[in-house]
């Protein structure tokens, strides 16, 4: 999965993302992890990946990472914006 290119554009501002979707007219913003997650899904990515990756980032537990990033998938796959291999 990686995030969908078109119509989908962000900015980010200390730190966090502030992305406007604008097929909907949509913004959503993001804390230091979501914006962490959203640039790895600039690329192709699993959801495994996306967990290995925020758990060498913020050195937290592997459960902890995992419900996070199933969370975090999940809502961008809820408000389109993730594309799907």
């Amino acid at each position: 999965m990686r995030l969908r290119l078109d119509d989908l554009t962000w900015r980010e501002i200390d730190g966090d993302l502030v992305v406007l979707d604008l097929r909907t007219s949509t913004y959503l913003t993001t804390n230091l992890s979501a914006t962490f997650l959203m640039k790895q899904l600039a690329e192709e990515r699993t959801d495994s990946e996306l967990t290995d990756a925020l758990v060498s980032e913020f050195a937290i537990s592997r459960a902890a990472a995992e419900r996070d990033v199933h969370t975090f998938v999940d809502d961008l796959d809820r408000r389109g914006l993730l594309v799907h291999a």
